[in-house]
């Protein structure tokens, strides 16, 4: 089970485990703990660039584990393992790779919590505790053995190292990420599904609304358009859940669609920029936020809608689409309640899965 966390703390850094961990924003990271394959963890500097830093942490992690379980975790950096193992499906043993967090020891649990959070800025651990909160939500109120918090898995994509490329990839039911270091694009968090069932929900006392920024982020954009700039804005097909979703890599529209961010006033250009910010600032140290507001990515970038544009109806679509930004975001049916849940993505054309693979 994951702990509770404050859902009013979007800028402080939030444990994923009763273990404790270290934030990529702390000063350094440090143990020396045997290992079951003979191994020992090293101090792990975190003023260094983000790739030696993640390189030390995942190394520990592989410190702690047994050889069997180091094979099982490290995988070929293959356009197929990186593209076919990960759904917004429940976790089944045929739809994902890796090392479970829950079949993890607690030595290897807490390293592997350290090394996540250190790819993610403070925002983003909060993502990823209230995601995975969501899902013990879920195992705690009907939704069966195929949800829980811990029920995420760990991978590597190729050999964790500073100079060459590998991934480090986290998935589960509502949330994946492809943290890629020194891949052809550079690093990156993407593909990143962002997703919640149910939207809102109460545990151990404590409400939580997972997803409330993402939402309400996209959904002020829209709000801020003028009527004929919303008629501009809406797409000539409906969309019903995401286009480049998992297992459709490269599937972009050759031609952007909707209204131009270029047109829009510098107050609505704020909150496209907001939008934006509310997927790729969780990313620690990755640089692609910068790349997607600059003037010139700006100017060709468009956002769309189908269906509603209240991104509360059911049915209702959205997306940012730019040169190397790409966000989804779609309300859907519930599944294990009747109440609506959310599907999203950020992707970036250059970037995904480090620009190792062409789609």
């Amino acid at each position: 089970m994951l702990a509770a966390c404050d859902e009013d703390s979007a800028t402080t850094t939030t444990s994923t485990s009763s273990s404790s961990t270290t934030s990529s924003t702390s000063t350094t990271s440090s143990t020396s703990t045997s290992s079951s394959s003979g191994g020992t963890t090293t101090t792990c500097d975190s003023t260094a660039t983000q790739a030696t830093y993640l390189t030390c942490l995942a190394n520990n992690l592989l410190a702690t584990m047994s050889t069997t379980e180091q094979s099982t975790i490290q995988l070929s950096l293959t356009s197929a393992n990186a593209t076919s193992y990960w759904t917004n499906l429940p976790v089944t043993s045929s739809n994902r790779r890796g090392i479970a967090l829950s079949a993890m020891s607690t030595t290897s649990k807490a390293a592997a919590e350290t090394l996540l959070n250190a790819a993610l800025s403070s925002t983003g651990e909060t993502t990823m505790a209230q995601l995975r909160l969501a899902d013990d939500y879920l195992a705690a109120n009907g939704g069966g053995t195929g949800y829980d918090g811990d029920l995420y898995h760990v991978s590597f994509l190729g050999t964790p190292s500073a100079t060459s490329p590998w991934i480090l990839e986290l998935t589960g039911h509502h949330y994946t990420f492809f943290f890629s270091v020194n891949g052809a694009g550079g690093a990156s968090l993407t593909p990143n599904f962002v997703g919640v069932e149910p939207v809102s929900f109460t545990y151990n006392s404590t409400a939580y609304t997972p997803m409330a920024p993402e939402r309400d982020a996209m959904a002020a954009v829209l709000a801020g358009l003028t009527s004929s700039e919303l008629s501009s804005a809406q797409l000539s097909s409906s969309v019903s859940d995401l286009v480049v979703g998992p297992q459709n890599d490269g599937n972009f529209p050759a031609t952007r669609s909707g209204i131009a961010v270029s047109s829009l006033t510098s107050a609505q250009q704020e909150l496209v920029k907001t939008a934006i910010a509310a997927y790729a600032s969780d990313a620690e140290s990755t640089g692609q936020y910068d790349a997607y507001v600059t003037s010139t990515a700006l100017a060709d970038t468009y956002i769309s809608w189908s269906n509603y544009s209240d991104l509360s109806t059911r049915g209702s679509y959205m997306r940012i689409d730019g040169p190397r930004l790409w966000i989804e975001f779609s309300v859907q049916s519930g599944v294990i309640y009747s109440a609506n849940h959310y599907h999203t993505i950020w992707r970036d054309k250059t970037a995904d899965y480090g620009g190792n693979f062409t789609f």
